[in-house]
């Protein structure tokens, strides 16, 4: 049975998941947040493996040690102010949630930024993938709910509405339009139903794509081709394979788009020395958004493969980048009470 929006606002009122300690949070934060304590300040990434080709979005500037680590070593000291509520975010779940492109049950859930009912504000959404064979918990399972609490709360990050849903069987398949696809699954019944259940903040400047491993892929492909729909897309550990149809192909796009360049479409690449599976077909998209002078971040840690220890290492860089250009103070965010400017 398709569950009803007040039955899904209903179960806002479920008790918090348990959290992690602070001081760990801070760890995993610290590493790729420190330039997000300032929404104008750059992305902190290592110059060495970064493609910066120039355009209005960002500048890379800073570095990191070669060496990555959960611990950082600089001083930190967030300038933003802190979220005005005492309180964490919430996560519900959305199940059962049957899709009918797909013909299955797609569940997902969504991370809703503290005091989200109290503030009545439209807030900025990221919906995340997993990777193939993953449960849509894995993403919960590196720490990205006590890092989107602690984050927000002390005005690392903006808040911000996360959804992470299912791959499902039509998530792991090759297909495309005009076949049933999970590209439609996403832009055709998950982000319409979002806008419809969610208070959301309805520009493609507020909405950002990302996913780890195969859900990496279906990130690029959908937002690379949709620049219009989405403003943020991040590929993490994401395989690209040849046998993609080029108008589908991440890189064949970007060779091909002629809305692409012009899009303002902030992206972010990335995976570890040892993810031999991911390294050729980012490193290939990388060398044609440089081709075509399209700004992008592309990192290859020194350190880490395609896993929760690698993700787990490098979810504070991935929400840095994902709202960097969000408001952190609620007053900058439209009003849910009337429509989505």
């Amino acid at each position: 049975m398709v569950e009803s929006s007040s039955q899904k606002m209903c179960r806002m009122s479920m008790p918090r998941p348990n959290r992690r300690p602070l001081g760990v949070i801070f760890a995993l934060l610290c590493v790729g947040v420190l330039a997000a304590c300032d929404p104008m300040a750059p992305v902190v990434v290592p110059t060495p493996n970064v493609t910066n080709t120039p355009t209005p979005t960002f500048t890379p500037t800073a570095t990191i040690s070669p060496t990555p680590s959960a611990t950082p070593t600089p001083d930190f000291t967030p300038t933003a102010t802190p979220y005005p509520c005492d309180e964490g975010g919430r996560v519900i779940s959305v199940e059962p949630n049957r899709s009918v492109i797909a013909g299955e049950d797609l569940p997902y859930s969504a991370y809703l930024p503290p005091c989200y009912q109290q503030t009545s504000r439209r807030y900025p959404l990221a919906i995340l993938l997993p990777a193939e064979g993953d449960d849509p918990g894995i993403w919960e399972a590196v720490g990205l709910v006590e890092a989107l609490d602690t984050g927000i709360r002390t005005g690392i990050l903006p808040p911000m509405v996360v959804v992470i849903p299912s791959l499902g069987r039509i998530g792991e398949r090759d297909a495309f339009p005009p076949d049933r696809s999970y590209e439609t699954v996403i832009l055709d019944e998950l982000l319409p139903s979002l806008n419809r259940d969610f208070c959301l903040y309805e520009r493609r400047e507020y909405r950002a794509l990302g996913g780890v491993g195969r859900g990496g892929f279906w990130a690029l492909s959908v937002a690379l081709r949709y620049p219009t729909v989405f403003g943020a897309v991040g590929g993490h550990s994401a395989p690209l394979p040849d046998s993609v149809p080029p108008e589908f192909s991440p890189a064949e796009v970007t060779r091909n788009s002629a809305d692409l360049p012009a899009s303002g479409l902030r992206i972010y690449l990335d995976s570890g020395v040892q993810d031999t599976d991911a390294a050729a077909g980012l490193q290939r998209l990388s060398d044609r958004l440089t081709a075509r002078q399209i700004a992008h971040t592309y990192l290859i840690n020194p350190v880490g493969q395609a896993d929760a220890d690698y993700w787990r290492t490098h979810l504070g860089e991935y929400l840095a980048f994902y709202g960097q250009a969000w408001p952190r103070e609620l007053g900058a965010l439209p009003d849910c009470r009337e429509p989505s400017p």
